[in-house]
């Protein structure tokens, strides 16, 4: 039996991901917003079916939204982590391998039967996720990644197909491979996409069928890759670990604009205090921070500045890393400018298993240890239930410039307090 290779997504998963918990508006046009609810970043197939563009400022189409009767919604991203983690435990315990891609999508792999016919266990499966979590899901089933991602396009485009489309049991790819344009072929960029368009290659049967000496002698291994993955050649593997990142960074926009020092420390503390819990989180340390902050890039006084800092020894820790940044805030605040973003950059980072410390300091390593400790537990009490439960005091105070999230829902899937209560009589 061979392996083929599965590409799974939740559909519309930020707008699904709402619907979940506020079943009031399933079969209803619906919107989701990015930070600060500043532009539309998800639209429901209702809400695409009414014309609504992805990527346009929400004030542009208020109005229009509000003559559609379609409801509007704020990011709520812990809710959408929380559903993202589910679901992504639930397809691991169904296919062989998951290589988890993004938040909403995965790669996987499973053995073909000696039926060969995989549509059985497709549709279980998105039964299984939507009676488990409550989102539709999509798979795409190919012999490549390239073709998985192709069949699951197909999967969502034909209705007849029922969110499941298995391209490698079919032995003429032609008249699939040509409904697919060629920039939504994974892997082109844009770039490649108008080269490739300016030789007369459109979709994705043209592009399998030209010369690999041609698209080698412009995009070398890379590009050879994907004409070879468009032949049924699997050149691109599932991928389990996934690589340790080069850096992390947290920045928000402000609800709205600050110019006291005070409230730029509180951002920077916050933006710090969830940083470094990704850090923990990855099993990382970090020995150098930037902080940075801007005003209106539209503004006559235009100013943005940022600073970066070295920590003596890699760590983890809050405390040090709050420590570091305060100063460098300092650095970059100027007083009377009308600042609108602010945010910080871990870097220089490594595996805690490397951790370093000084060898001749036991009082240094026993402080260090009781730092970790708290740290942990801190995070395992915010993991429980919702971020801030518990926080540094620094990071509390009351902050107007916090982000505007006028229009989220109210119900978070990792807090008790947000969860509906039935009572009986």
């Amino acid at each position: 039996m061979s392996k083929v290779i599965l590409q799974i997504d939740g559909n519309n998963f930020y707008a699904s991901c709402e619907q979940l918990v506020d079943p009031s508006i399933k079969g209803k046009g619906l919107v989701v917003l990015s930070n600060n609810d500043g532009c539309i970043v998800a639209r429901n197939s209702e809400a695409r079916k009414m014309g609504i563009p992805m990527g346009q400022p929400y004030f542009k189409l208020k109005n229009k939204l509000t003559q559609l009767n379609i409801n509007v919604r704020s990011s709520n991203y812990e809710l959408y982590g929380d559903i993202s983690n589910r679901l992504m435990q639930l397809l691991r315990k169904n296919c062989e391998e998951l290589e988890i891609y993004s938040i909403d999508e995965a790669f996987g792999t499973i053995k073909r039967p000696k039926e060969k016919c995989l549509y059985k266990w497709g549709k279980n499966l998105r039964t299984l996720v939507y009676q488990n979590i409550g989102i539709p899901i999509s798979i795409g089933i190919g012999e490549t990644k390239v073709l998985s991602k192709i069949s699951n396009y197909l999967a969502k485009k034909t209705q007849n197909n029922s969110g499941i489309f298995d391209i490698g049991i079919i032995e003429n790819k032609d008249p699939y491979l040509n409904l697919v344009k060629v920039d939504q072929v994974w892997g082109i960029g844009k770039r490649m996409s108008i080269w490739l368009k300016s030789k007369g290659i459109t979709n994705a049967r043209e592009l399998r069928d030209m010369s690999s000496n041609q698209i080698k002698g412009k995009y070398g291994v890379v590009g050879l890759r994907i004409l070879n993955e468009l032949k049924g050649i699997l050149c691109i593997p599932i991928n389990e670990t996934s690589s340790d990142r080069k850096e992390i960074s947290v920045s928000r926009s402000f609800s709205d604009p600050i110019d006291s020092l005070e409230e730029l420390n509180q951002a920077i503390i916050k933006y710090v205090l969830i940083a470094s819990s990704k850090l923990r989180k990855y099993n990382q340390l970090s020995s150098a921070i930037t902080v940075f902050t801007n005003t209106n890039i539209h503004s006559k006084d235009f100013y943005k500045s940022k600073a970066t800092g070295e920590i003596n020894i890699p760590t983890s820790d809050s405390r040090t890393i709050i420590k570091t940044s305060l100063e460098l805030t300092q650095k970059i605040f100027k007083p009377y400018r009308k600042l609108t973003k602010a945010g910080v950059i871990l870097h220089k980072l490594e595996r805690n298993k490397y951790k370093q410390n000084l060898l001749f300091n036991s009082e240094f390593i026993r402080e260090g240890l009781y730092q970790e400790r708290l740290n942990h537990l801190i995070d395992q009490i915010n993991n429980r239930n919702g971020r801030d439960t518990i926080s540094w005091g620094s990071s509390i105070i009351e902050n107007e410039w916090s982000p505007r999230r006028e229009k989220a829902s109210l119900i978070k899937t990792t807090n008790m307090e947000s969860i509906p209560k039935i009572y009986a009589n």
